[in-house]
């Protein structure tokens, strides 16, 4: 029951019945005032001496006569008012009270609502930060990978700038270089050594983390991760193809969507060499749709993902790997990156031919 209500109750109940003392003090101010009136007033009205005015017995019974009509006329409507004010003091005090609860219940209600937004603050920064932890887990995950394509793309040209400068001191021993021939091996060393720095800053930029948001070419980030794998799909027996239209691009974090591509590629292969798929294939498809929505997808030829488990693919720590061959993180990154860090959506299917990873930002 709500106290103010009933102290309410009890005000009204007590406004009721008049106190012993408020009646004594009623009946002395309606006897004076009788008097008065006999005594003072009546005389001046008629502007005469009443006689039986000045004996004592007239004038108490004048009075007797008189309080009723001064009680209704007088005291009552006053008494009346009285307790009209000192209701409305109650009920005002009972509101200043009332608006003094809610008042502090607002405030206790904002002091939790503002620990409550802090709290998700730091709980939103620390996910970040456990998440980058987990991003970097799996780039480590992934060196020996890329440690493994830049073996494979840097062993030929290797081969070829020394061929080249072979070619030089043999053409020198045995007097046949000139100056063309000289110019034509410089050329060409110089261009196989571009080509290494370039693998160079493309290692590198996958090793860098994502600071700010930017603006990117979602066909440039596809051509840096097919460089970086194109080397151990060929070893492997896998096409990698890429089919691009348009210039789509995106505003996120570059390298985190870089990263999700060679998650996708290199799960694609996993299933590929698991299956021993004849001809196996990896095609990765970019394009704009309506409403400047971008769609990347990354499909394979292996025969799809099994029923019971296409629904738990996604999910922390979950793989179908051998015991020191997955971490069960890297699909899960892949959607924590798309759909929390640049607002999209990345979602499987399984197609004809194999599974299809479809990106949607």
């Amino acid at each position: 029951m709500n106290p103010f209500s009933a102290e309410k109750k009890h005000n009204e109940a007590h406004s009721k019945v008049l106190s012993p003392p408020r009646l004594i003090v009623s009946l002395m101010v309606i006897l004076f005032l009788a008097e008065t009136l006999v005594m003072f007033t009546l005389p001046r009205f008629f502007h005469t001496s009443i006689d039986f005015v000045d004996n004592f017995a007239d004038s108490v019974l004048l009075v007797l006569i008189s309080a009723p009509f001064l009680w209704f006329l007088v005291a009552r409507p006053l008494h009346s008012y009285a307790r009209e004010v000192e209701r409305l003091n109650v009920a005002l005090a009972e509101r200043a009270l009332e608006l003094q609860h809610q008042n502090t219940q607002l405030q206790l209600t904002y002091r939790e609502l503002q620990a409550e937004t802090t709290a998700r603050q730091q709980t939103m920064e620390e996910l970040r930060e456990k998440q980058q932890l987990l991003l970097q887990q799996s780039r480590m995950a992934a060196m020996g990978e890329m440690l493994g394509n830049i073996a494979h793309q840097w062993r030929q040209p290797l081969n070829l700038v020394g061929i080249k400068i072979q070619e030089i001191g043999f053409a020198q021993r045995h007097g046949q270089l000139d100056n063309e021939l000289l110019n034509a091996n410089i050329v060409s060393a110089m261009g196989i050594l571009q080509h290494l720095s370039q693998t160079i800053t493309v290692f590198q930029n996958y090793n860098s983390s994502d600071k700010e948001r930017g603006l990117f070419s979602v066909t440039q980030v596809i051509a840096d991760t097919v460089q970086i794998l194109d080397e151990s799909m060929k070893t492997s027996g896998i096409a990698l193809l890429v089919q691009a239209t348009g210039e789509p691009q995106l505003n996120g974090y570059r390298h985190e969507f870089g990263q999700v591509l060679m998650n996708l590629i290199l799960n694609a292969k996993d299933a590929l060499l698991e299956h021993g798929t004849n001809s196996p294939a990896i095609i990765v498809r970019a394009w704009t749709a309506e409403a400047e929505r971008v769609i990347v997808t990354v499909s394979d030829n292996g025969g799809g993902i099994r029923s019971e488990i296409i629904s738990k693919i996604f999910d922390p720590f979950f793989t179908t790997k051998p015991l020191g061959k997955g971490t069960g993180v890297g699909l899960f990154l892949s959607k924590s990156i798309i759909e929390k860090n640049m607002g999209g959506c990345l979602t499987v299917r399984n197609t004809g031919d194999g599974a299809e990873f479809r990106i949607e930002i």
